[in-house]
């Protein structure tokens, strides 16, 4: 499954069920996947991407599905 688009009040994140990562100051940081699934509206790519503009890539960690989740 690939992990969604979000705007998670203002900041732009990126969601699936067990895992989150948010744009916080400069760099993609882990943040609670359930408070991202409740309060921030999911977005299609384009309009991330139109909204939030310039992000550097996620770290490798991400969505990897880790075995210790």
């Amino acid at each position: 499954m690939e992990p969604k688009f979000a705007d998670w009040e203002g900041i732009p994140a990126r969601w699936l069920p067990g895992e989150a990562w948010a744009f916080i100051k400069g760099e993609w940081v882990e943040v609670d996947s359930s408070d991202v699934g409740m309060n921030g509206p999911e977005l299609d790519e384009e309009s991330f991407k139109a909204r939030f503009s310039r992000l550097t890539a996620l770290p490798a960690i991400a969505f990897q599905g880790r075995p210790d989740r």
